[in-house]
C-alpha cells in the first residue's frame, strides 16, 4: 500500500506501471495474510506418508503446497511410533511381572540319599535308599510383604509411565508452536521484502530519469539486502523448527505435511492458582509416583521385620533297606534360629530408606507449589503483555501507514522515511508474534506444571 502511494505520486509513465505492479503486489499480500488468520479454521487433513530417505529442507519446501496438520494428528503419530511408548509400556509390564514373582514361595526340593554299608552293617545287601519331599513355609508372611512393596512400586512405574506420555505430548505441541511461529516470521520478512523490492524498483525509475541520486539506490538496495538476509535466516528457522517437531513425533512424523494448524493469537482461559494447585497435587504423576514409593519404603520395613524369622522347613521322606525287607517312612523339620542374624543393620536400613523417600516426597510437593506459582504469574503477564501490545500496534500501524501517505503526498518525505515504515511495521508484527508465542509457550509450562513436572 505504501508503495502503491508513492508510485501515484511520482508523475511518470513508468512509475504509473511500476505502481500498477505495486498494487498487484499488495493485493497478493493481502490475501496472503487473510489467508494465515483463516488457516486456523481449517479442517484437519490426513496425509499420506513422506517418501523414505526425504530430508527435513525437502519437506519445509513442500509444506508450503500442503493443507497442513492439527494438534491431534501429530500426537496420534507420535502416540503410534514414538519408541518410548514401547519403553513405558515394557516398565509397566516388568513391574507387574515383578509384583507376581515377589508373592511366590520357595520351590519344594527333592532329597535322594543313598548308604551301602562297609563293615558290620545291617543294611540290606543293595544297601539303603531315602527320598524326601522338603518344603519351606514362610509362617512370617514375608512373601506377603515383599508382594505388597512391589504393588507400591508398580504403582509408581504405571505414574511415570503416564507422566513420560503426557510429557511427549507437550513436547509436540511445543514444537508445533516454534513452527508455526517460525512459519508466520517468514510470511512477515517476505511481505516486507515485497514491499520494499517494490519501492527499490520506483527510486530505481527516478534516478533513470535523474530526478533522484544514485546514492538512494545504493541505499535502498543495501536495505533489500539485509531483508533478504532476514528472510533466508528465518527460513533457515522453519527448517530447524521442523527438525525439532520431528524429534519429538518420531520415526512417523514424515506424515506430517504442511504448516500446523494452530492459532498462536488463541488465548486459552488460564484457570487460578488455588484450582491448578489442587488439579496438580490430585493428578501429577510424579507426585503420585513419590508418594508410592513411599508407601513401597514403609512395606519395606515389614519386609525386613518379618525375614529375621523367615518361616520353617518341612521334610516328608521314605527309605528303603535300612535292613532286610525294611521300608521307613519319616518327617523332620528345619527351624532357623536368629541368633547371629537379628535384622541388625536391616531393619534400620529400611526405616532410613522410608524416611528418605518421604523427604524426597515432601520435597517435590514443595517445589512443585513454588514453581506452579511462578509459572502461573508469568503466564499471566505474558498474556496481558501480548493481548495489549497487538491493540497497540495494530493502531501504531495504521497511523504510521497513513503519516506516510500523507507525507508522500505532500513533498514532504522522501524514499527514506517510505522503508523506515515499511520495516517498522515489519518489526511490530514480528514483536506481536514474539509475544503470542512466548504467552502460548508461557501458558503450556503452566500445563507442564501440572501434569508433568520436570521432564528430560
Amino acid at each position: 500500500m505504501i508503495a502503491w502511494v508513492l508510485g501515484a505520486w511520482l508523475a511518470t509513465p513508468v512509475a504509473i506501471a511500476e505502481a500498477s505492479r505495486g498494487e498487484a503486489v499488495e493485493g497478493r499480500a493481502l490475501a496472503v495474510r487473510a489467508e494465515a488468520r483463516d488457516f486456523a479454521r481449517v479442517e484437519p487433513v490426513v496425509v499420506e506418508e513422506a517418501p523414505r530417505g526425504e530430508t527435513v529442507e525437502a519437506r519445509a519446501r513442500a509444506d508450503v503446497r500442503e493443507p497442513g496438520f492439527s494438534l491431534a494428528q501429530a500426537v496420534a503419530a507420535m502416540r503410534e511410533g514414538h519408541p518410548l511408548r514401547d519403553y513405558a509400556s515394557a516398565r509397566v509390564d516388568a513391574a507387574a511381572a515383578t509384583r507376581v514373582a515377589a508373592r511366590l514361595w520357595e520351590n519344594p526340593v527333592v532329597n535322594a540319599d543313598y548308604f551301602l554299608g562297609v563293615r558290620s552293617t545291617s543294611y540290606d545287601r543293595v544297601g539303603a535308599f531315602v527320598v524326601g519331599v522338603g518344603q519351606w513355609l514362610p509362617l512370617s508372611g514375608a512373601p506377603r510383604a515383599r508382594g505388597e512393596a512391589a504393588r507400591h512400586e508398580q504403582r509408581a512405574v504405571e505414574a511415570d509411565s503416564r507422566r513420560l506420555l503426557r510429557g511427549l505430548e507437550l513436547e509436540v505441541e511445543r514444537a508445533m508452536i516454534g513452527l508455526a511461529g517460525a512459519r508466520q516470521a517468514v510470511e512477515i520478512h517476505g511481505d516486507a521484502l515485497e514491499d520494499l523490492r517494490e519501492s527499490e524498483r520506483i527510486v530505481a525509475t527516478r534516478v533513470a530519469g535523474g530526478v533522484t541520486p544514485k546514492y538512494d539506490a545504493t541505499r535502498i538496495a543495501l536495505e533489500v539486502m539485509a531483508v533478504e538476509a532476514d528472510l533466508r535466516s528465518a527460513e533457515a528457522g522453519v527448517t530447524e523448527a521442523r527438525g525439532e517437531l520431528d524429534v519429538a513425533v518420531g520415526p512417523l512424523a514424515p506424515r506430517l505435511h504442511g504448516a500446523p494448524q494452530i492459532d498462536l493469537f488463541a488465548r486459552p482461559e488460564l484457570d487460578g492458582y488455588e484450582e491448578l494447585r489442587a488439579r496438580m497435587l490430585a493428578e501429577r504423576p510424579d507426585l503420585a509416583a513419590a508418594q508410592a514409593r513411599v508407601a513401597g519404603a514403609r512395606a519395606g520395613v515389614k519386609v525386613a521385620r518379618r525375614e529375621v524369622f523367615p518361616g520353617i522347613g518341612l521334610r516328608v521322606a521314605a527309605g528303603f533297606g535300612q535292613g532286610p525287607g525294611q521300608v521307613d517312612v519319616g518327617g523332620g523339620v528345619s527351624i532357623p534360629l536368629p541368633i547371629l542374624s537379628r535384622g541388625q543393620g536391616f531393619i534400620d536400613r529400611a526405616r532410613a530408606e522410608v524416611r528418605a523417600a518421604d523427604s524426597a516426597a515432601r520435597t517435590m510437593v514443595l517445589a512443585a507449589e513454588q514453581r506452579l506459582q511462578a509459572t502461573h504469574a508469568v503466564a499471566r503477564e505474558r498474556h496481558e503483555v501480548s493481548l495489549r501490545h497487538v491493540e497497540m500496534s495494530r493502531g501504531a500501524a495504521d497511523a504510521l501507514r497513513l503519516q506516510a501517505q500523507a507525507g508522500y503526498q505532500n513533498g514532504r518525505l522522501s524514499a527514506f522515511e517510505l522503508v523506515d515504515a515499511s520495516l517498522s511495521v515489519r518489526d511490530m508484527r514480528l514483536r506481536d508474534l514474539q509475544l503470542a508465542v512466548a504467552a502460548r509457550l508461557a501458558e503450556l509450562e503452566v500445563r507442564r506444571v501440572v501434569e508433568v513436572g520436570e521432564f528430560n
